[in-house]
């Protein structure tokens, strides 16, 4: 993490307004649309100025305290998303340093709600590393700790991170019992009455994450239509996870099954490369060079010998 810049100290003693605070919180959900876009590559380092003129300003300036909580807040909303962009970039050490930071904020401004999704995004980053027990348990500590404040997206959020822990440990029917309790509380979703930072969530995240644990599940029959589904309903200003839907419709489309379909999957896996082209993300380069091993058998089909000769290049497999 990198320290604050030289602005905290230059305000030292100086009274923060809330007009200055209401400012800065302002670049916090066009960092997220450009990490939508662009990648977390493209946003970390900005991500990071941010959070740390906010700690300069937390640690050296004068302020009320209904201006020292929104501060704490937009600390924690930087943090995490500093936090999601370095995992997105592969530097998982640095992104779970800043979730902790991100956290602290959030209990310091008694924000249990941003707190509770912060531990849901630590949850995707243990089960994404292997750990998927740990990420279940980081579930249950977030839900644990909304209780009364809890919304019906983050309530989506956080359990459609648990389906995916359990997905990986191969406990299809609490994955499935987390699904259905995903597409619950997103039938009450009310996007007006969510914090911003839940703007992802909806129908087409919990579809595709649906199909996404059914294929890890070894349901890849079952999983096709239902990761279609996801792509069809997402946001078309959504390219990173646009990108991640067509890979993992790709894998489903090529794995064994009544559901294989080479031409298609490779039709998908080019559709990614040409999302991927102005991306960012070192984990959307790690899924490209999966999929791409995966067809690779497959050389001789037409449609997939297209897709490996311009995937090539940019996965350097």
């Amino acid at each position: 993490m990198h320290e604050p810049e030289p602005l905290g100290s230059g305000l030292s003693g100086r009274r923060v307004s809330a007009t200055l605070v209401d400012r800065l919180r302002a670049m916090i959900p066009e960092l997220r649309a450009m990490d939508d876009v662009a990648g977390g590559g493209t946003v970390l380092s900005l991500a990071e100025q941010e959070f740390g003129v906010i700690t300069g300003l937390l640690d050296q300036a004068s302020y009320d305290e209904s201006t020292g909580r929104a501060l704490q807040i937009a600390l924690a909303e930087l943090g995490q998303l500093a936090g999601w962009a370095a995992y997105d970039s592969g530097q998982s050490g640095l992104a779970q340093r800043y979730y902790i930071a991100a956290l602290r904020a959030a209990h310091s401004a008694d924000d249990r709600p941003l707190g509770a999704h912060i531990l849901g995004l630590m949850a995707y980053q243990a089960a994404d590393a292997g750990h998927p027990g740990e990420a279940v348990t980081l579930v249950e500590t977030a839900v644990l700790g909304v209780r009364g404040r809890e919304t019906a997206g983050l309530l989506t959020a956080l359990y459609i991170r648990q389906a995916k822990a359990l997905a990986s440990l191969g406990d299809s029917s609490g994955c499935a019992a987390a699904i259905s309790k995903t597409r619950t509380h997103v039938e009450r979703l009310k996007h007006d009455d969510e914090p911003p930072y839940l703007y992802w969530v909806g129908p087409a995240e919990v579809t595709y994450v649906a199909g996404r644990c059914l294929l890890q599940l070894g349901k890849a029959d079952q999983a096709a239509a239902m990761l279609q589904d996801g792509v069809d309903l997402l946001k078309e200003s959504f390219i990173r996870d646009r990108t991640t839907f067509s890979i993992r419709l790709a894998e489903a489309l090529a794995h064994p099954g009544p559901q294989r379909d080479l031409d298609a999957a490779a039709g998908r896996g080019i559709a990614a490369l040409d999302l991927s082209q102005n991306l960012d993300s070192t984990r959307g380069t790690s899924r490209l060079r999966d999929l791409y091993r995966q067809l690779k058998p497959h050389a001789k089909v037409p449609a997939v010998g297209d897709f490996l000769e311009q995937a090539r290049g940019l996965v350097a497999v």
